[in-house]
């Protein structure tokens, strides 16, 4: 019982204690707060805030919230569009300076006979005037304190003096144009959506889709480049208003900005349109031209730079790609000319197959070979003139990934070579590219085919059978104990070296070089009486082995075939050397081992 109310009582006193300091972080939290506005000179809500404005002796400055904008001029004209960013660093500014430990009351002031105009307050340097949710509030700036980066100032109304940090000085604007967005377009340039110029040139609208990218609309529809596109865009958003010229202006005939327009508009991804209208060159400042937001009634200062940007060419801003897929997502190809068809597929595992006429392993290299040169195609002229013709040559690239096919279709040379024509997509526009023409390589399913002959692992092989003509055949077979050994019984031993370095080259078989595929007369290559054939037995799901059959000598090697394949290729001469070795030792000669 006694052990039951000493807990109740220390866990009272636990609570109790949590309480009490809870009460007194609160007490501190207030009284920290309660000191940082005593100690401040400013006080300004940002969020409430619509009005600020700066009267110096030159100059008065006001910036204003007009329907959500931030506006800014001075007395002299009438209202621009503010630097919304800078408008909130000075109010940061402001509310950063806080007030002096020493603080001069109306009893200094009337102790030591002396009044405010000892202070620099006859004629302030500044009266900042602020508007915001605690009502109309200003404060007089004085001169500087003679010893320190201080300044006198107080609040409008009030006697007693304070000192802030002269840091006032930087920051407070003294023209009317100091707090003026020299920005032309707002946002970024990557949420750029749709660019429209009007220029020399005529009309250009580009456009840009989620999936599709940008794309030119007008005057011809067609792929854009990105690059292009968005190298312009960082050109436009780096331009800036040099200087304001006038403002509240109804007329701009004067300006040239009422003429046959000459401007560039942007659209952003959010719904926002941002128009630049471009006028005449100004008489008084070389190297600059008038200007004027659509949506504003002010004139501007811009560099002649602007020009070239109203006067771009559109095949710069064209895709000059013929290739429109990255090579990485191609999935499958197709090529055709009259009757003859060559189709490539890559499968899931990322293996590229021919797939028609035959179906074989493809080389990823020679599949690698034709991408490369169709993605290093390029459009050299936009508009050619060429005889009126059906394309020769039809190419299909396709990619499961993106959901999309490039068709090209290149169109008869006619005898030329100053690069070929070509149209995309089954569009009518042709296009001329700096290929000369198309090799016709690309069509024979043989230039893909993987150069490796087989795949043979050479534990799967149980016996070998060398025919060479002229010669007794020679076969060795794996015994039990996994060795190779001479068949039939009673035959010379077998070479062990000669043995390891057949299995190793039957293993490692592959072509430099294919000749034909399905030749009709294989007595052209020496294949229809062989003067060297290897019959290779297999472990596993090989049991029906393969035959090497080796024919005529070349300077590049040895025409060759694998039995009931009808492909023809050639195997280097050291390789046959190889395989037409004495297996066995001859009689006296010791085995290497």
């Amino acid at each position: 019982m006694n052990k039951t109310r000493s807990t109740l009582v220390l866990l009272a006193a636990v609570v109790l204690t949590g309480a009490f300091i809870a009460l007194q972080e609160v007490r501190r939290a207030k009284a920290q707060s309660r000191k940082i506005h005593r100690e401040r000179l400013f006080d300004l809500d940002a969020a409430s805030l619509v009005s600020l404005r700066f009267e110096s002796t030159n100059a008065v400055v006001e910036c204003a919230k007009e329907n959500g904008v931030w506006m800014t001029g001075g007395e002299d004209g009438g209202l621009g569009r503010a630097d919304v960013a800078m408008v909130y660093r000075l109010l940061s500014g402001l509310n950063s300076l806080g007030k002096g430990t020493a603080v001069i009351t109306a009893e200094h002031l009337k102790m030591r006979g002396l009044d405010a105009s000892e202070y620099g307050f006859d004629a302030p340097a500044f009266r900042i005037t602020a508007t915001d949710n605690k009502g109309t509030r200003s404060w007089l700036v004085g001169r500087k304190v003679p010893l320190g980066k201080l300044l006198y100032a107080k609040p409008a109304g009030s006697e007693d003096i304070y000192t802030i940090s002269d840091t006032l000085l930087d920051f407070a604007p003294t023209r009317s144009d100091q707090l003026r967005d020299r920005s032309l377009f707002s946002g970024e340039a990557p949420g750029v959506r749709r660019v429209e110029i009007r220029g020399p040139g005529g009309f250009i609208q580009i456009l840009k889709e989620p999936a599709a990218g940008w794309s030119i609309q007008q005057p011809v529809a067609g792929p854009a480049d990105a690059k292009a596109v968005e190298d312009y865009l960082k050109k436009l958003y780096r331009l800036r208003v040099d200087h304001f010229v006038a403002d509240n202006v109804s007329d701009f005939t004067a300006y040239g900005l009422q003429r046959e327009p000459r401007q560039i508009a942007l659209g952003g991804a959010d719904g926002t349109s941002r128009l630049l209208m471009v006028g005449d060159p100004i008489p008084d400042s070389p190297g600059f031209v008038y200007a004027r937001r659509g949506d504003g009634t002010s004139v501007f200062a811009l560099g002649t730079n602007v020009l070239a940007l109203l006067d771009v060419k559109l095949d710069t801003l064209r895709d000059v790609r013929v290739l429109l897929l990255p090579p990485k997502a191609i999935s499958s190809i197709s090529i055709r000319r009259g009757g003859e068809e060559l189709v490539l597929s890559r499968t899931a595992s990322g293996q590229w197959m021919v797939m028609r006429p035959v179906e074989w392993k493809a080389d990823p290299r020679a599949v690698g070979r034709l991408l490369e040169l169709w993605s290093m195609a390029v459009i050299v002229d936009f508009s050619p003139t060429a005889p009126a013709a059906d394309p020769e040559w039809m190419l299909e690239f396709g990619s499961a990934e993106l959901g999309e096919t490039n068709r090209i279709g290149v169109l008869p040379t006619f005898g030329k070579k100053d690069g070929l024509h070509i149209v995309r997509n089954g569009k009518p526009a042709r296009y001329q590219i700096n290929l000369p023409l198309v090799p016709e390589s690309i069509l024979d399913p043989l230039s893909y085919k993987d150069r490796k002959i087989w795949q043979i692992d050479k534990a799967d092989i149980l016996k070998v059978s060398v025919k060479r003509a002229g010669r007794p055949p020679q076969t060795i077979e794996r015994s039990k104990e996994g060795g190779f050994v001479s068949a039939p019984p009673g035959s010379p031993p077998p070479d062990s070296v000669a043995v390891e370095q057949l299995l190793d080259g039957i293993s490692s078989v592959s072509t430099p070089e294919y000749v034909a595929y399905n030749p009709p007369d294989l007595s052209a290559y020496g294949l229809e009486d062989p003067f060297l054939s290897l019959h290779i037995g297999l472990d596993g799901t090989n049991r029906l082995g393969r035959v090497l059959l080796v024919g005529r000598e070349t300077d590049s090697g040895f025409y060759s075939m694998v039995k009931g394949r009808d492909v023809v290729f050639l195997l280097d001469k050291p390789l046959v050397k190889i395989f037409s070795s004495e297996l066995t030792v001859p009689k006296g000669v010791p085995n290497a081992e």
